[in-house]
């Protein structure tokens, strides 16, 4: 079974063109998956794994696709 892949959140912002505080929130809100690797319960340090990243990123485009059918369609 191959490795799993993480990045961090300033990585995935980086790659998909997003901000920090939209992953961030996302990952309070239980949308996206991650690991705090953060000793400091008050300073989390959020790991994503690139599987879960990718996964998240198709579900925010088959929404717009779905959203954008909606508006097309009225």
């Amino acid at each position: 079974m191959p490795e799993k892949r993480y990045m961090s959140v300033t990585t995935m912002a980086d790659y998909y063109d997003l901000s920090k505080g939209f992953i961030r929130g996302h990952i309070n809100a239980g949308n996206l998956p991650a690991v705090n690797i953060s000793t400091n319960p008050g300073k989390p340090l959020y790991r994503i794994a690139v599987t879960d990243a990718d996964e998240f990123m198709n579900h925010l485009a088959d929404q717009a696709d779905r959203a954008e059918r909606k508006l097309l369609s009225a």
